[in-house]
């Protein structure tokens, strides 16, 4: 049974999305509650608000971001047909701020039934479509910033969107545990970063979802898109944005961002055809 205290925050939570209000800090409630409770709210937002799974994201992939949020292990979000879109995608900025990654996005290409647990790594690529260049795009639905482990996971650990790039070339026989990385915002320095920030290879960061979400009975499934995590750490954004995930010969992913009163050219949903 959820406590009163979850079932408040989901209610929140769920307010949140269909106000585009954040919850208020004068809403946010003393009583204290564990990454499992934050998983259970994660789950009773997605039912209430009808949402089909798509995909995951996958994030607190590197050393600092673990260690920020006192866990040892990624945490996940669930995304839906709504949340995929394709590069380039010309996109609102919204009520809540954005936060810009820069990610490999993978295309699941057959089912992990979770009786095959555990999955080995050779089991995971085997079982993947294509790799592609993305660049996630983070919100919190929260009015304060000092967010525990739990809130971020209950907030569906901030997931919105994810605009999906070119295909990887030559990804399955890429060095992933080392290559460089750039997220590029006009106006402003380059953000540089690596693979190595998820889990040391954005392939071990899918094969640790797998077998994650086989111990909860559930599932990858193939058409299912999986942000494995980001390799430019968080950037803050602004209203209005043109950013470049670049992944040197391996491909790119591009975003422009506008105000909502400006924007009119929308984003083209993401189909793998």
């Amino acid at each position: 049974m959820i406590s009163t205290h979850l079932f408040e925050l989901t209610a929140l939570v769920v307010d949140a999305h269909g106000t585009a209000r954040p919850v208020a800090p004068a809403l946010r409630r003393a009583a204290q509650f564990d990454l499992q409770d934050g998983y259970a709210v994660q789950a009773d937002v997605w039912k209430l608000r009808g949402r089909r799974t798509a995909g995951y994201k996958i994030g607190l992939t590197s050393p600092p971001a673990q260690k920020a949020f006192e866990t040892t292990e990624p945490i996940v979000g669930t995304l839906a047909d709504p949340d995929l879109v394709r590069s380039p995608a010309t996109i609102a900025a919204g009520a809540f701020p954005l936060f810009a990654e820069a990610e490999i996005a993978f295309l699941i290409g057959a089912d992990f039934p979770p009786a095959a647990a555990p999955f080995s790594e050779a089991d995971v690529l085997a079982r993947i479509e294509n790799a592609h260049a993305s660049i996630e795009l983070c919100r919190s639905r929260y009015g304060w910033e000092d967010v525990s482990l739990a809130e971020l996971v209950a907030d569906n650990s901030n997931a919105a969107l994810l605009a999906i790039g070119e295909p990887l070339r030559d990804w399955r026989s890429a060095d992933l545990t080392c290559a460089p990385v750039t997220l590029r915002r006009k106006g402003h320095d380059d953000i540089r970063g690596s693979t190595a920030a998820v889990l040391g290879d954005p392939r071990r960061a899918i094969t640790w979802l797998a077998n994650w979400l086989a111990q909860r009975g559930e599932s990858l499934t193939a058409g299912q898109v999986v942000a494995s995590g980001s390799c430019t750490g968080v950037t803050p954004l602004g209203e209005i944005e043109e950013l470049v995930a670049d992944f040197g010969l391996l491909g790119q992913a591009r975003v422009t961002i506008g105000p909502d009163e400006t924007n009119r050219a929308g984003a083209s949903a993401w189909t793998s055809a």
